[in-house]
């Protein structure tokens, strides 16, 4: 009779195993999840240098007035590969309103042709910079990662790991909607 309350313990262990990995099945991927940041909330650090991919200097300031996603990329990070076709997305689907642009800054000075000639690949349109003090500024512990701002300067969201733009887009779109319901309420 000892064998039942073994069959048990084994049966129900392999439920909850089965609904853990079901549980995280189901979920998106972590890196897609915000992350905290003590830059949210606050004016985004400035970023300024030369343009790897276009004559002249970029700077974030030139892009206010747009959400931005300011994206930490080098050609040899691989999740930086995975997650490009969803930054393109992101910039095709704002190009005709101009009211978001990606900024991608230079994680690796070593690598800076190499990241040109990348986004080049991808028909990538947007503003890429050198800025070695960005990624100190910023905080950027490992690639890629991004920070999405808004139209007048402040950071929204962190993101660790590959981008989505449907995600960016939501977050968009509820800052958007939160922004007119305060200036038709009249609230501040």
């Amino acid at each position: 009779m000892k064998r039942r309350p073994v069959l048990w313990i084994t049966l129900g262990a392999a439920v909850v195993l089965a609904v853990l990995i079901a549980v995280l099945a189901s979920s998106g991927p972590a890196s897609q999840v915000a992350a905290a940041s003590p830059l949210v909330g606050k004016p985004a650090p400035a970023i300024k240098g030369k343009a790897i991919n276009a004559a002249g200097d970029v700077s974030l300031a030139q892009l206010s007035g747009k959400w931005v996603v300011v994206n930490f990329s080098a050609s040899w990070c691989v999740p930086c590969q995975q997650e490009m076709p969803q930054l393109v997305s992101f910039s095709k689907q704002h190009a005709a309103a101009s009211d978001a642009v990606v900024l991608t800054v230079v994680y690796d000075e070593q690598n800076l042709s190499g990241l040109s000639s990348f986004l080049r690949s991808w028909h990538a349109s947007w503003p890429a910079v050198d800025d070695g003090a960005a990624v100190v500024n910023y905080g950027v512990g490992g690639l890629p990662e991004s920070y999405l701002v808004d139209p007048v300067g402040t950071v929204v969201a962190k993101y660790v790991g590959e981008v989505n733009a449907a995600q960016l887009d939501s977050v968009i779109a509820g800052a958007a909607a939160a922004t007119e319901s305060h200036s038709v309420g009249g609230g501040s």
